[in-house]
């Protein structure tokens, strides 16, 4: 396979031998999978050399990946990805940056870069990723496809190297709402929760958060809301929102040393800018922080169901910004990366399911998006949801900006 936008770390071309009465619900599909996802016979070096040096490869397909190949999909490769999974840019020093398609002078976001970049570029139908703290929503968003991160516990994580264990979910992007949904389809459970969803919260300070530019953009998705569901605002208060990024930053990271921390004691590897020092504050957060994380969750979760209900979304810019070029300063890009997970954190913290869905556009501009985030086990429900919507208001949402080279068959 050809690769000029540099998505594909290992390149494969798997199937399923057809028999009889098997699923073939994903018959003529081919998709990628992130690098931390284990495919048998393949090492998951989750973004690092010496991550990769160090593990063996492994003896299984993850679960998802068997579902998918199960339902007659053709694995075509894995994908490069930020290194440990601990970034949401994109770009990792090792391995470089994949191109954007959509724009290539900006990130393509991360950690699940390479698995979003394939998909906007055309190298697979559809792909698998992770999400922590938006490793699926933010590429989504800044390479114009749509995006969705699951229920926590939705789907097994065997086979999937851990950053957070209570944050981790494995996500998957698409080029369209039907193929995203089909993907659900194969690897959902049922909803636990009853019922379509019936109402929608605007979660005014995430526009508040946002570029006058989204705002911009999201104006005619929003004004299709009311059409399908009642709508109302809801400020969830400053306080709230300052008490969460802490609790969450540290929970993240308490978790990524429990997972990470002997190995890293044991071969010193070498991080990139800035994971370096994640892990190096990973590594000093405490007991009592992580019991406080704890707390302030379990607390804040009562709070969140209730806004939810058990009929109710959120809608929400997937992030409060185009994708940053590749330009700009370590300093810049720390910043938005702050502005980014005061957003993502919502889903992430509180086991929520989410669908980044791609704005209409101009002509050469970047990608934006707009969310739904719905109650945990409302996965098929939200899904519905985001179709009906891009079917009320087709305009509102991004048809393909740019031209694909041909799928690979």
């Amino acid at each position: 396979m050809t690769d000029k936008f540099s998505a594909i770390a290992t390149p494969l071309d798997l199937r399923r031998t057809s028999r009889p009465g098997a699923d073939a619900t994903l018959a003529g599909k081919s998709f990628v999978v992130k690098e931390n996802i284990d495919t048998s016979g393949h090492v998951s070096g989750n973004g690092n050399p010496t991550f990769a040096a160090t593990h063996a490869p492994a003896a299984l397909d993850a679960p998802a990946v068997e579902r998918l190949l199960d339902a007659g999909a053709r694995l075509v490769g894995k994908t490069h990805m930020d290194e440990m999974a601990y970034s949401l840019l994109g770009a990792n020093s090792h391995y470089g940056t994949p191109v954007n398609p959509a724009a290539p002078a900006r990130h393509p976001g991360g950690s699940s870069s390479g698995s979003a970049v394939a998909v906007a570029a055309g190298l697979a139908d559809f792909a698998l990723g992770t999400d922590t703290a938006g490793s699926c929503r933010a590429p989504a968003a800044f390479c114009g496809v749509f995006g969705f991160r699951p229920s926590h516990g939705a789907l097994s994580s065997n086979g999937v190297v851990p950053l957070a264990e209570t944050l981790d979910t494995i996500g998957w992007f698409a080029r369209d709402i039907d193929t995203l949904s089909t993907v659900g389809d194969v690897l959902l459970p049922r909803d636990l929760r009853p019922g379509p969803i019936l109402s929608v919260a605007f979660l005014k300070e995430a526009f508040d958060n946002s570029d006058a530019e989204l705002r911009e953009a999201a104006k005619p998705a929003l004004a299709a809301l009311p059409l399908l569901f009642s709508l109302r605002e809801t400020i969830l208060g400053e306080e709230f929102w300052s008490a969460a990024l802490t609790h969450f930053r540290n929970l993240q990271a308490y978790e990524a040393w429990r997972a990470h921390g002997e190995w890293i004691a044991a071969t010193k590897p070498s991080f990139g800018p800035g994971i370096a020092e994640r892990f190096d504050y990973a590594a000093a957060v405490s007991n009592e922080a992580k019991r406080d994380a704890d707390a302030f969750r379990q607390t804040a979760r009562e709070r969140i169901d209730d806004l939810l209900q058990a009929q109710s979304s959120i809608v929400a810019p997937t992030t409060p910004f185009a994708a940053p070029l590749l330009s700009e300063s370590a300093e810049e890009l720390d910043r938005k990366r702050y502005r980014m997970v005061r957003t993502f954190l919502l889903a992430s913290f509180f086991g929520l399911p989410q669908i980044s869905i791609p704005l209409a556009r101009p002509a050469g501009a970047p990608p934006l998006a707009l969310s739904l985030i719905g109650p945990r086990w409302s996965d098929r429900a939200l899904l519905d949801a985001a179709r009906a919507l891009i079917r009320t208001a087709p305009e509102a949402f991004a048809k393909d900006h740019f031209d694909p080279p041909p799928l690979p068959r």
